[in-house]
């Protein structure tokens, strides 16, 4: 027998606020000692990670609220235990089955993702990977993340909450311990009062080049990877991965960086403008899929379009 007689918000609601407090009304009153940390879990679903909460009991109503604000556009479901050791009523009844309310939190209107340019997406490397996005206005700084799971349940980049602060243009270079394999990075935005936007669209890469054991050359010693005060004109901001660091790049990477600062100097950056059908796109026709058009930001010399720099990759999770 179902217990809860209305919950708010409602199951399956869509735009629930982020700072929402969940309240499950009961047509019994429980047995308040029965209920435990082990009793009520928040799960955000779309993170697949466990929210810490607070919550009280009091004349046949449970409030929960999460510690932390809510994630934006994330699906969560709070669970209440039931069965042999769960909630109990005043009266000592169990309740039978374990229950499950489930809602869709709203986007962020004040701040937005900013969009990745690079790498792009599902693409194939074997150096360490520069990330590319968009300024944002209301940024005050960056949070970026690295994965080799498409829920981020077990990033590998950043360890300890290194943040990316706002410059002329956004490059970050994470070195990271990579190995053969599929990795996965999103970004948002975090303005003055601490408010973060809604995660950018998952990007995927695949690395395949040789294990990277090296690290960056120059440590760190602030908790700040660039400051906005003091790198206004920078271009490009190294990341650590730990405290310790390798004396030496490798001659390919000192070459890329150089190429890099000749193209800023220049005002070169050539990354793809537009994609016909849209990248993220789903459902795409089996007529639509025949012939697929990439538009980029300049001309590109036809002689290096071949099967080991464009080719199409299927991926299933």
């Amino acid at each position: 027998m179902n217990i809860v007689r209305r919950t708010i918000p409602k199951h399956t609601e869509e735009n629930i606020p982020l700072d929402q407090e969940v309240q499950l009304l009961f047509m019994v009153d429980l047995n308040k000692n029965s209920i435990s940390s082990d009793h009520v879990i928040l799960f955000n679903i779309t993170q697949q990670k466990t929210e810490e909460i607070r919550f009280e009991y009091y004349s046949k109503t449970l409030k929960v609220k999460s510690v932390l604000p809510l994630e934006p556009l994330n699906h969560y479901q709070l669970k209440l235990v039931g069965g042999a050791n769960g909630i109990k009523s005043i009266t000592g009844h169990t309740m039978a089955e374990t229950y499950e309310l489930e809602f869709y939190t709203k986007d962020v209107a004040s701040i937005k993702p900013p969009r990745i340019f690079a790498p792009t997406n599902v693409s194939i490397v074997r150096e360490y990977v520069t990330f590319e996005f968009e300024k944002i206005q209301e940024a005050d700084y960056y949070e970026l993340q690295i994965s080799q799971s498409n829920t981020f349940h077990n990033v590998i980049w950043p360890l300890n909450d290194e943040k990316i602060f706002p410059m002329s243009e956004l490059k970050v270079t994470p070195y990271i311990e990579y190995k053969t394999g599929q990795y996965y990075a999103r970004v948002r935005s975090v303005d003055k009062e601490g408010i973060k936007s809604a995660w950018s669209p998952t990007l995927s890469f695949y690395y395949d080049g040789n294990p990277v054991i090296e690290e960056a050359v120059d440590p760190i010693p602030s908790e700040k990877v660039s400051t906005s005060k003091e790198s206004e004109d920078a271009q490009t901001v190294i990341l650590k991965a730990s405290s310790s660091q390798s004396k030496d790049l490798t001659q390919l990477s000192q070459l890329q960086a150089a190429l890099s600062e000749t193209d800023e100097t220049e005002g070169i950056r050539l990354y793809v403008k537009s994609t016909t059908p849209k990248n993220g796109s789903v459902n795409n026709s089996k007529d639509k899929l025949k012939t697929i058009v990439i538009e980029f930001t300049e001309s590109i010399d036809p002689d290096s379009v071949n099967s080991s720099t464009c080719y199409l990759l299927e991926e299933r999770n």
